[in-house]
């Protein structure tokens, strides 16, 4: 007869800690714990971000004068890449034309100005052309 059969019931022989250990075993949950269905329903579907929609809409016409403007500013800042004090600015202006044209920035007065002034006169004029968002 090996040691596991002479225990007694409700309790449990631990062959590595050589003694016993009783289990208590209840019918019925105390009140005082919480189900965890709760919890696991708030982390069971996790919210994903959310890419940027278009906060400015645009038809195709200014779309397309849109994107020529950045391709012309990004020329521009190609064209005086040698230049490193210009680069502080045309770099953030091309950024934020891209957010012109993808829709994602406004396209204002002041903005078409800057760039007339200090990336490109023919991406600058084509901003002030297209419709202002403010």
């Amino acid at each position: 007869m090996t040691e596991s059969q002479n225990v007694p019931q409700g309790e449990s022989y631990d062959p590595y800690q050589g003694q016993q250990s009783y289990q208590a075993q209840q019918p019925y949950q105390a009140s005082y714990e919480q189900p965890q269905v709760a919890y696991q329903q708030v982390y069971a579907q996790p919210v994903a971000p959310v890419a940027p929609a278009a906060l400015y809409p645009m038809t195709d016409t200014d779309r397309t004068l849109r994107l020529v403007a950045f391709i012309f500013v990004i020329l521009s800042l190609v064209g005086s890449c040698w230049l490193i004090i210009p680069l502080a600015w045309m770099i953030p202006m091309a950024v934020i034309s891209w957010g012109i044209y993808k829709g994602t920035k406004a396209n204002t007065v002041a903005f078409g100005v800057c760039t007339l002034i200090f990336c490109s006169l023919v991406a600058g004029i084509l901003l002030l052309c297209s419709n202002k968002d403010r």
